[in-house]
C-alpha cells in the first residue's frame, strides 16, 4: 500500500529561498531540454535508457548540481513525454511538445535528502537545507502506524513557503473468501453496491454521494461571480477559491470508499468494479452540449476507482457495458424505450434528528431518482441492477435473492459522511404499484 502526504513547510528566509530557487530554475532548463531531445530521437521513456542517454551528459554540464537532481529531470521528462504521446496519439494536443512550466522539484532516492519527522533536509549545489514541516493528524497517523517513507521526494516552491509531497508505504496481507464479492457501480449522485456473500445476494446498499448536485450548484455559483468580470481579477480568483468544490467532492469520495473498505474487509471480499478510463469519459462526452459535458467531465467514477486501488482490498475491474439493460435474474434485454423515472422522498434519517429539529420542523428531506426499466410484469431499477450485472460477469452464476419472493428485494440508501442507513427502497416493483407509499 501507498499513500502520499501533502504537507507545508514554514517560511523560508533568504538564503533557503534563493538556493531552492535556484534549484528549481535548473530543473526547469533541464527537463525541457530532454523533452525536446526525447522527442526528436523517439527516445524510450524507461527510467535505464534515460540514465544511459543523459546522466554522464548532465553531469558534466552541471557538475556543481547533486546527482539526484539530475536523476529526478530525466525521470520527469520521460513522464511527461509518455503523457504527451498518449494524449497525441487521442488527437488531445495541438502542440508540438509539451513544456515544463510549473516545476515540482523530484529527488528519486533518500541519498540527497532526510526526514526526521519534523523537517525535511535537501541537499543542493549550496548544501544542505532543511525545511521545517507543518505537522497534521494525518502525518501523525502514518508515523505511528508502522508506515515508512518511500525514497522519491518532491517539492514545490509557493511564494515563501514550500510544499512537501512523501509517500508511506506498508505491506498489508489481503484475504478474500470465495464466493465473497462486493460489486460497484458508479452513478452521478451515487454509489450503488450489491454485496454477495457464498454467491449469494446478501443485501444492496446505495452511498447517496450527491456529487452530480453539487457540480450543478457550483457551475451556477462560478456563473454568478464570473459574470461581467475576469477570472484574473484578484478578488473574483479569492471567491472562486472560496467555493472549495474539489475538497467537498474528494471529502464524499474519501467517506465513501472508507465506507466500501471496511465492508470488504469486515467480509474479506473481493471488490469488482466497472472499467471506466478517462478516454471513456471523453468518448461519453463527444456530441454533447456544454452543461452536460461539464456535468460528464467532473463525474467523480475515476477518481474513486483509483482510490479504491489504493486500499488494503483485492480489486477487479471488468467491463460494465450492458450491465444497466440486461435483467440479471434472467438474462433478458430491459426495454429503455419505456424507462419511467420516478422521484422518491423521504425523511432524512430520523433516527439521527434531534428533539429540536422534530419540534421546529426543521427535518431534512432525501430526493432521489429512480429509473426504472420494463421487464414483463415488473420494473427493475437501472442503478441497483448494473452492480448484480458487474457480479454475474466475474462469477458467471445467474444473481440469487436472499428470500424466496422477489418483491421483497430492496436497496437501503446510506449517509456516506455518517455511515448509517437512512431509508429503504424497492428496486422491483409491479407495473399496477409505481408510486411510493
Amino acid at each position: 500500500m501507498k499513500r502520499t502526504v501533502k504537507l507545508e513547510g514554514d517560511f523560508l528566509n533568504e538564503w533557503k529561498y534563493r538556493v531552492l530557487r535556484e534549484v528549481e530554475e535548473h530543473q526547469r532548463k533541464i527537463v525541457n531540454e530532454m523533452i525536446g531531445v526525447i522527442l526528436s530521437k523517439r527516445l524510450q521513456t524507461t527510467r535505464k535508457k534515460l540514465h544511459e542517454r543523459f546522466y554522464n551528459h548532465y553531469k558534466e554540464k552541471y557538475p556543481f548540481l547533486p546527482s539526484r537532481v539530475i536523476e529526478g529531470s530525466y525521470i520527469v521528462a520521460g513522464r511527461i513525454v509518455k503523457s504527451f504521446r498518449e494524449r497525441r496519439k487521442r488527437g488531445l494536443t495541438r502542440k508540438d511538445k509539451p513544456e515544463y512550466k510549473r516545476v515540482m522539484i523530484t529527488i528519486p532516492n533518500m541519498v540527497n535528502w532526510r526526514f526526521n519527522k519534523v523537517s525535511v533536509t535537501v541537499l543542493t549545489h549550496k548544501g544542505w537545507v532543511e525545511i521545517p514541516l507543518m505537522v497534521t493528524r494525518q502525518l501523525i497517523r502514518y508515523l505511528h502506524e508502522s508506515w515508512r517513507v518511500s525514497q522519491e521526494l518532491k517539492l514545490r516552491l509557493v511564494g515563501r513557503k514550500v510544499l512537501v509531497w512523501l509517500t508511506f508505504e506498508k505491506e498489508v496481507e489481503v484475504e478474500t473468501k470465495d464466493g465473497n464479492h462486493i460489486s460497484i457501480d458508479v452513478n452521478e449522485n451515487n454509489v450503488t453496491v450489491a454485496v454477495f456473500e457464498g454467491f449469494k445476494l446478501k443485501e444492496l446498499r446505495r452511498y447517496e454521494t450527491g456529487l452530480g448536485r453539487v457540480v450543478v450548484n457550483y457551475s451556477l455559483r462560478r456563473e454568478e461571480i464570473t459574470k461581467g468580470h475576469s477570472t484574473k481579477d484578484e478578488l473574483v480568483k479569492k471567491k472562486l477559491r472560496k467555493l472549495r468544490e474539489r475538497e467537498r467532492k474528494i471529502d464524499v469520495l474519501r467517506k465513501t470508499v472508507k465506507r466500501i473498505t471496511e465492508l470488504a474487509r469486515s467480509l474479506s471480499a473481493k471488490v469488482v468494479v466497472g472499467k471506466f478510463s478517462s478516454r471513456s469519459k471523453e468518448k461519453m462526452e463527444s456530441d454533447k452540449n456544454d452543461k452536460l459535458r461539464h456535468r460528464i467531465h467532473q463525474w467523480s467514477v475515476v477518481k474513486l476507482v483509483d482510490m479504491l486501488k489504493t486500499q488494503p482490498i483485492e480489486v477487479a475491474e471488468v467491463s460494465e457495458s450492458y450491465t444497466s439493460s440486461i435483467n440479471p435474474f434472467n438474462g433478458e434485454k430491459l426495454k429503455k424505450r419505456k424507462q419511467v423515472v420516478e422521484r422518491v422522498i423521504k425523511v432524512f434519517n430520523p433516527y439521527l434528528m434531534t428533539g429540536s429539529a422534530h419540534e421546529g420542523g426543521g427535518v431534512k428531506v432525501l430526493k432521489v431518482n429512480a429509473r426504472y426499466l420494463e421487464s414483463g410484469e415488473v420494473l427493475l431499477e437501472r442503478d441497483s441492477i448494473a452492480p448484480l450485472n458487474l457480479a454475474r460477469k466475474v462469477d458467471g452464476r445467474v444473481v440469487v435473492f436472499p428470500s424466496t419472493s422477489p418483491n421483497e428485494l430492496r436497496v437501503t440508501l446510506y449517509d456516506p459522511l455518517r455511515g448509517v442507513p437512512v431509508v429503504e427502497l424497492e428496486v422491483i416493483k409491479s407495473k399496477e404499484k409505481l408510486r411510493h407509499g
